[in-house]
């Protein structure tokens, strides 16, 4: 879970330097990294429920 939050502090800031540099395909990689990231999440812990 640390590695998670930590995971997703780093995207949030890279989103803030690209919306500073206008770097909005990066803004949109990082957006997808995230939901990756989620989606991994919440199928690591629906394999510890059971």
């Amino acid at each position: 879970m640390i590695g998670f939050i930590c995971f997703s502090v780093s995207n949030v800031l890279w989103v803030i330097w690209g919306f500073n540099a206008g770097a909005y395909a990066l803004i949109l990689l990082q957006v997808c990294l995230f939901l990756m990231n989620l989606r991994g999440l919440k199928k690591n812990t629906s394999l510890n429920e059971t």
